[in-house]
């Protein structure tokens, strides 16, 4: 059954819970073999494309090599060179010699000592199956030298699992990846402040091995599920969530209009805005659908008028705090102090003295940091550990922004293994605010909880740039053109 989490396990307790499943089984193990590398293979064409001409495997002697192998065969086609560089020889038995002789025939064999001619050359596509989850210090030869002269070759690099030298006892010398496909669970060691340097771009590939989720997890693609659904026959939009935005300055008018974007386009029944009356007019044209109130600003640009009664009455959500400026935090103490629905708090939001005011009675507060606003809020450097000891103790929920961003309410942590540089923009976290502001007015028709809502919001953002990657490339993008990909990640493909 498809899952919308996976546990986070360390490899000692990964690799203990794969034996008692498998049970010596033969056959069993052949098929998670066979699911771990068709997902590594659908992971590297989405980054890559389907043609690679130069495939090189670094293979040690047990399964992960196997893995390597097995995936570059799966690659493959009739213009494809697929070298294998065996770190100690070629298999002569277990999974790892079946697969060598079902698979092989065709590929180039080399070893160590062939190295330097390797580096020579260039690579569409490097596989690391060295070492798997079972490395254990200490790192032995010829894996040392292996790994540290593998950070000359030149290609895409893609770790099998976790990049070898990397596990639960050690963090290298280890392979440098652009991106690990993390097995089954998304294992420990790729969340240490480390691994950052050499994990790339992390994925995790559900290959049916049982397990539930403790405190800590990860998303998959099914945390979008609920948004796949067909919406109730008997619908109306005030059923569908009800969007209040405040955001915007005089010179970051820009923020508010992505906002609300994102919220429309996430599937708000109603949205109403609110920002400088200098753009008003421009705003309504750009997004009709919207209900636009222009307010007054003072002589720095920043909002000075309140919303009335009327625009803050019936809704759902308050999502405020972008692209208002460092001198907005008194208008916004005063903005959130009697407002009763939940809250989105991004930007210039995340202040001590704004979080004060907006402490939850009774709602849910949506805290959306990146590190520097982390920094500001808590005083310390954004970490797991960090993020969930300030929302504990805050009573919030917090998206922990960065290259791999996680959701915590202080007693669970999920993280998010999509996404990537084509996020690192400006804007993006102003459409993702609008994303987890539309969402979590409809959590109540979609079924979800709170933090679940939040969860699929943020990964429901990552998907899209994902698949903007895959369609226009990470470099000649706006961030807005993310929008159009939030309907094709709900479809199938």
């Amino acid at each position: 059954m498809p899952r919308a989490r996976l546990p986070v396990l360390s490899c000692a307790v990964a690799a203990q819970q794969e034996k008692v499943f498998l049970r010596g089984s033969e056959t069993k193990s052949l098929t998670l073999m066979q699911r771990a590398a068709t997902g590594i293979r659908d992971e590297i064409f989405r980054h890559l494309g389907p043609r690679l001409s130069r495939i090189l495997v670094l293979a040690g002697k047990g399964n992960n090599g196997a893995d390597a192998i097995l995936t570059a065969a799966l690659m493959r086609n009739a213009q494809t060179q697929v070298t294998v560089l065996f770190a100690e020889g070629i298999p002569t038995t277990g999974q790892p010699a079946i697969i060598w002789s079902q698979h092989g025939a065709g590929m180039r064999v080399v070893g160590p000592k062939d190295l330097p001619r390797l580096l020579r050359s260039e690579f569409d596509l490097i596989l690391d199956g060295l070492l798997g989850q079972g490395f254990r210090q200490p790192l032995r030869a010829p894996y040392t030298s292996l790994i540290r002269a593998s950070a000359q070759l030149r290609g895409f690099r893609v770790a099998i699992d976790v990049p070898s030298g990397l596990g639960d006892d050690t963090v290298g010398p280890a392979f440098r990846a652009d991106l690990t496909v993390s097995i089954g669970a998304l294992k420990r060691p790729l969340l240490q402040p480390a691994a950052e340097a050499v994990r790339g771009r992390c994925r995790v590939i559900d290959i049916g091995l049982p397990g539930k989720c403790g405190p800590e997890a990860c998303a998959t693609g099914h945390a979008l599920d609920a948004l796949r659904k067909l919406r109730p026959a008997n619908t109306e939009k005030r059923q569908q969530g009800r969007v209040l935005i405040v955001a915007g300055s005089q010179t970051m008018p820009g923020a508010a209009l992505m906002n609300t974007a994102a919220a429309l386009q996430s599937g708000a029944g109603l949205v109403t805005t609110c920002l400088p009356h200098t753009f008003q007019a421009r705003a309504a044209v750009a997004y009709p659908e919207a209900m636009w109130h222009g307010l007054p600003t003072d002589d720095t640009g920043t909002l000075d008028g309140q919303p009335t009664k009327a625009m803050r009455a019936n809704k759902d959500v308050l999502l405020t705090g972008s692209g208002m400026g460092a001198g907005a935090s008194a208008y916004l103490q005063t903005l959130l102090g009697d407002f009763t629905g939940d809250l989105v708090l991004d930007a210039d939001a995340l202040r001590p003295e704004v979080i004060k005011v907006a402490r939850p009675k009774r709602r849910t507060v949506v805290l959306l940091p990146h590190a520097g606003e982390f920094l500001r809020l808590s005083g310390k450097p954004l970490t797991s550990a960090h993020g969930m000891a300030y929302a504990r103790r805050t009573r919030t929920l917090l998206v922990l922004k960065g290259p791999l961003s996680a959701v915590t309410d202080g007693r669970r942590l999920v993280h998010i293994p999509f996404g990537g540089p084509a996020l690192a923009r400006g804007g993006s976290g102003d459409l993702l605010a609008g994303m987890v502001a539309a969402v979590l007015a409809r959590r109540r028709r979609l079924g979800l909880t709170a933090f679940d809502a939040v969860v699929a919001a943020v990964t429901w953002h990552a998907q899209a740039a994902d698949l903007l990657r895959e369609q226009r490339g990470e470099e000649a993008i706006r961030t807005t053109e993310l929008l159009p990909r939030l309907s094709q990640v709900l479809r199938p493909r």
